[in-house]
C-alpha cells in the first residue's frame, strides 16, 4: 500500500472523449515551473510528515485532468521527481509520445506510464479524435524501449459495458508486447459527467444506504481523498481527482502545506459538500447501487452485505489513520489551522 500525489501539470488534452467531461472544467491551464517546484516541495514536505505518521510510501504521478505530454516541461519535471527520490509515474494518450519524448522520459527515470487507449482503428478515431495509426506506433515503440525500464500500463475504460470488448483490447495489445493491463467502468468524475444510472439524490435506497453505514456512530468515509492527495495545474489543492469541476478548493501550495488542508479536506468528505454527494466512490453511493442492485435482482444479498461490511471497515480505518495524522498536527501546530473545522469524527 502507498499515498499517490498527483500533480496535474495539466488539464488541458487532445482527445475528445465522450466519457471524459471534459467541457465542464470551469478553466483550463498548464502548470508553470515555479508552481510545479512548489508542488514538489510541498510532496517532499508531506512525505516527511508520512513517514512519521503511518511509514508509508509516497509516489508522485503527473498526471491530473489532461494530457500531461502537453506540457513542455513533461521530461525535466520527471528528472526533478526522480531527484528528491520517488517513484514517478505519470498517464498518457500516446498520441504525442514521440521517440525523442519517450527516450526523454526513460532517461530521466519514469517509472510507470499508464496508456489510455480504449478502442482501436476507425472506432479509435471516431471517439478520440486521434489518429490511431500514429498512437499505436508511439505506444508499440514505447514498450520495445522501455523494457526493464519502465512498466506501461495500457488502461481500458469499458465504456461499452462489454467484457468482450475488453478482453478483445488486450489482446490486441498483449500482440504487440504489452504485458500489463487496468481496466474499469464509466466513472461519473465527482459528478462531472452524466449517466444516467448515478444520480444518486432521486433514490430512495439512499436513505437505507446511510442508515446502514452510519450505525454505531460510524461517519463513512472514502478514501480517495487521502490515498490520492491532489495538486491542480493552478497551484491548489483539490479535494481529489474526482473533482472535475474544482468545486472544492483547499487553498495554495505557496500559502499552505498538504498537513494545514487536513482539517478543511476531512469537513468536506464527512459532510459530502460539495463534491462527494454526486461522486459514485463515495461509500453512501456505493451501496445505493448496490441496494438498486439488489432490487433489480442482479446481486445478492450476501454481495450488499459484504460490500456494507467492507464499507465500514474501510471508513474506520480512515478515521483512525486521519486521527494519528491530525494527533501528528496537534504536536505541529504550525502545521494545522484551527481545530474547530474539523467535524466530530476522526478522534481515535
Amino acid at each position: 500500500m502507498y499515498l499517490t500525489i498527483d500533480i496535474e501539470i495539466t488539464n488541458r488534452c487532445n482527445a475528445t472523449c465522450h466519457f471524459c467531461p471534459r467541457d465542464a472544467t470551469p478553466h483550463q491551464g498548464i502548470m508553470d515551473v515555479e508552481t510545479f517546484d512548489k508542488a514538489l516541495a510541498r510532496a517532499v514536505e508531506y512525505r516527511a510528515v508520512v513517514e512519521e505518521v503511518s511509514g508509508l510510501p509516497v509516489t508522485v504521478s503527473l498526471c491530473g485532468l489532461g494530457e500531461p505530454l502537453i506540457n513542455k516541461n513533461t521530461v525535466s519535471f520527471v528528472e526533478k521527481v526522480k531527484a528528491e527520490g520517488f517513484k514517478c509515474t505519470m498517464s498518457s494518450n500516446g498520441a504525442l509520445l514521440t521517440e525523442d519524448k519517450a527516450h526523454g522520459l526513460l532517461d530521466a527515470g519514469l517509472d510507470e506510464i499508464y496508456l489510455n487507449i480504449s478502442d482501436i482503428d476507425e472506432e479509435y478515431e471516431r471517439i478520440y479524435n486521434l489518429p490511431f495509426d500514429q498512437s499505436c506506433e508511439n505506444i508499440t515503440r514505447f514498450a520495445a524501449l522501455a523494457q526493464g525500464r519502465c512498466t506501461p500500463i495500457i488502461i481500458l475504460v469499458d465504456h461499452r459495458n462489454s467484457r468482450e470488448h475488453i478482453k478483445a483490447m488486450e489482446a490486441f495489445w498483449r500482440e504487440r508486447g504489452l504485458k500489463n493491463f487496468h481496466d474499469y467502468s464509466v466513472i461519473n468524475r465527482g459528478g462531472a459527467l452524466f449517466v444516467e444510472h448515478m444520480q444518486y439524490d432521486q433514490y430512495t435506497e439512499m436513505v437505507q444506504a446511510r442508515q446502514q453505514l452510519t450505525q454505531g456512530d460510524i461517519q463513512p468515509l472514502c478514501g480517495a481523498p487521502w490515498g490520492f492527495l491532489f495538486i491542480g495545474y493552478d497551484g491548489h489543492y483539490y479535494l481529489c481527482c474526482s473533482d472535475w469541476r474544482k468545486q472544492a478548493s483547499l487553498g495554495s501550495v505557496f500559502d499552505c502545506s498538504f498537513l494545514q488542508v487536513t482539517r478543511q479536506k476531512l469537513a468536506m468528505v464527512a459532510s459530502r459538500e460539495p463534491v462527494c454527494k454526486s461522486c459514485n466512490h463515495d461509500p453512501v453511493n456505493l451501496l445505493t447501487d448496490e441496494l438498486r442492485a439488489l432490487s433489480r435482482g442482479e446481486v445478492t444479498a450476501e454481495s450488499v452485505d459484504e460490500l456494507r461490511k467492507s464499507l465500514r471497515k474501510d471508513s474506520r480505518d480512515i478515521d483512525v489513520a486521519l486521527g494519528k495524522l491530525l494527533e501528528y498536527g496537534d504536536r505541529h501546530p504550525d502545521g494545522m489551522l484551527p481545530a474547530d473545522i474539523i467535524p466530530a469524527i476522526a478522534t481515535s
